[in-house]
């Protein structure tokens, strides 16, 4: 199925988890990676792996929608990751 070895694989994850933190890329991109990458996928496979709609994996890959966050959290799920909310507050001077 995939590529990468356990540590590999490991570094793989937290690359993107970094790439996502740091705005570089957004969370469909990181879906598509993984799918690509790791589970060598197609789409149609992939989304019913998760258990979402072929329309809905590809409108989030293309970062074309506002999914619910119980559709993230199928296709993130594989993945590994874990949605958390982050608070970031901004001081006015």
């Amino acid at each position: 199925m995939s590529k990468y070895d356990g540590l590999e694989r490991l570094a793989f994850l937290a690359q993107i988890e970094l790439d996502i933190l740091n705005n570089e890329i957004e969370i469909g991109d990181a879906v598509r990676l993984v799918r690509t990458k790791l589970y060598k996928m197609s789409q149609t496979r992939f989304a019913n792996y998760v258990k979402v709609s072929d329309r809905t994996l590809r409108d989030i890959e293309k970062n074309n929608t506002d999914p619910r966050l119980s559709v993230l959290k199928k296709v993130l799920k594989p993945c590994g990751f874990v949605l958390t909310l982050k608070v970031m507050t901004r001081t006015v001077s």
